[in-house]
């Protein structure tokens, strides 16, 4: 934490563009900084520390002000659990990201952990699993089971930076697992080499799994399948596509969310009344399927999907995308628009998933 005086106000600054402004015109807070920054003392003893300069000073009023700083995130506990020496080395940057969102209960430490618990399965090796895995792995996910049923082409290179030319004829589920073995020798990397047929096909890959990340859109019904195991299973799931001027992601907390059925159903409500939307929806699923989907743009979306991914893995923010479409205009510098669906209490998918509370992000 770092501070400055100004006048009897001192700035407190994490983020160049973000601030905290504090009122101390009798320079207790910046004594109470200064006790806090050595991290030898606990609320007593930082109150006694302060009773020679500023004998009103309380236990419980100091106290008070470290819960305060800690809502923050200012504050950080001195006794961090480190990591071993090569996943601290590895994880460095990502140590450094979670700092931001730590606090006196939970250290940037404690999120790393929390990946390299994790397990999540990935459906889709192609544009926007490429770039999920990828990033998954860099971010230190123990854990990955990839499903995908297609070989590697040349057709694939245009957006799909996972493979290389000699991988050409190759299953791409074991050329994705041996690039990531060979970026993370210590990833566990298991792979399913077939097509998603039914909710059957993506139940069984589910039973010890944190989360589903799915960029397959093919058959048109498969998002209903994923929909369907994912919410009998407990697990929550992260999609993302690409649309020909924008991306797409959303994603569906079981319990929590309303689910894609809601949205289908919202859907289905809305193109019943007569409008220009829905018609040019129904003309658009008229279109042959053609994937545009290049590079940059496959990137931006695996990258926000594995974004949403992390916010699900280690709650260091609530789900941006939980039970709406997030679409992003890649044509005018990415601006951003938003469909919320709304939970339909008659949705018979939702039917079977108990209530649960909404995510709140960091713990």
């Amino acid at each position: 934490m770092t501070w400055q005086r100004v006048a009897d106000e001192l700035v407190v600054a994490f983020d160049p563009s973000e601030q905290v402004v504090l009122a101390d015109p009798s320079g207790q807070v910046e004594a109470l900084f200064r006790l806090l920054s050595e991290g030898t003392r606990d609320a007593s003893q930082l109150a006694a520390a302060l009773v020679g300069d500023h004998p009103d000073v309380t236990a419980a009023e100091v106290e008070s002000a470290i819960d305060a700083l800690d809502a923050l995130h200012l504050l950080e506990s001195a006794e961090r659990k480190p990591l071993p020496n090569g996943q601290r080395e590895r994880h460095f940057s990502n140590l450094a990201f979670f700092e931001t969102f730590a606090s006196l209960g939970r250290s940037a430490e404690d999120f790393q952990r929390r990946l390299l618990d994790a397990h999540v399965v990935v459906l889709g090796a192609g544009g926007l699993g490429s770039t999920v895995l990828l990033n998954l792995a860099g971010l230190g996910v123990g854990r990955l089971t990839v499903l995908d049923h297609d070989r590697v082409e040349p057709r694939n290179f245009a957006r799909q930076f996972l493979y290389s030319n000699a991988d050409i004829g190759d299953v791409k589920v074991d050329r994705a697992a041996a690039r990531l073995l060979a970026f993370d020798p210590e990833l566990r990397v298991s792979t399913v080499a077939r097509r998603v047929t039914g909710p059957a096909d993506v139940a069984p890959l589910l039973s010890d799994a944190d989360l589903l990340v799915t960029g397959v859109d093919q058959p048109a019904e498969v998002d209903v399948w994923v929909n369907e195991a994912c919410l009998a299973a407990g697990v929550p799931y992260v999609r993302g596509g690409m649309l020909p001027t924008r991306v797409v992601y959303w994603s569906v907390d079981p319990g929590r969310s309303a689910c894609y059925s809601c949205a289908l159903r919202a859907d289905a409500t809305a193109a019943q009344a007569a409008s220009t939307s829905s018609a040019a929806r129904t003309l658009a699923q008229q279109r042959p399927t053609v994937n545009r989907g290049i590079g940059p743009v496959a990137s931006l979306a695996g990258s926000l999907v594995a974004l949403e991914a992390l916010r699900y893995l280690t709650g260091f923010a609530p789900p941006a995308a939980a039970g709406r479409f997030r679409l992003v205009d890649f044509r005018d510098g990415v601006s951003e628009t938003e469909q919320v669906w709304p939970r339909d209490p008659d949705c018979h998918a939702c039917a079977a998933v108990p209530t649960l509370v909404a995510s709140t992000g960091v713990d």
